[in-house]
């Protein structure tokens, strides 16, 4: 991997963990945020932004086709679940991991398309 790439992966990490935390205020209701809360957003980006596309790619190397997208979505929401939702105050924890996953992967998808339109590159390529 070169120095571009691990740049590129950072660069990626950043911007899911503050997609993750604007979802995630969206749901929750609350602006602020606290050290532990901001590791559990990392680590989840960090699933996001390595994990899921390996799963990916595995299913599509088994001829899973789109069933490898759902699960991979599926992966997300479980991790919301349990890493990032505990911190937040809502009423139905599974409903508000639905919610953030659906919000950060709608986000995702807005902020790859508006770097590949303006900056000609895939910030997100691996989405």
């Amino acid at each position: 991997m070169s120095i571009e790439q691990l740049i590129i992966l950072l660069v990626a990490l950043i911007l899911v963990t503050v997609i993750f935390y604007v979802s995630g205020a969206i749901v929750g209701g609350d602006w602020s945020v606290s050290g532990s809360y901001i590791l559990r957003m990392v680590i989840v980006a960090l699933i996001a932004v390595v994990v899921i596309p390996l799963f990916r790619s595995a299913a599509d190397a088994l001829s899973l086709g789109d069933l490898g997208l759902l699960l991979a979505f599926v992966i997300l929401i479980v991790s919301v679940r349990f890493v990032m939702v505990d911190e937040l105050t809502v009423n139905d924890e599974w409903l508000a991991s639905i919610v953030i996953a659906l919000v950060g992967v709608v986000l995702i998808y807005i902020v790859d398309a508006a770097a590949d339109a303006l900056l000609d590159t895939r910030l997100l390529s691996l989405f």
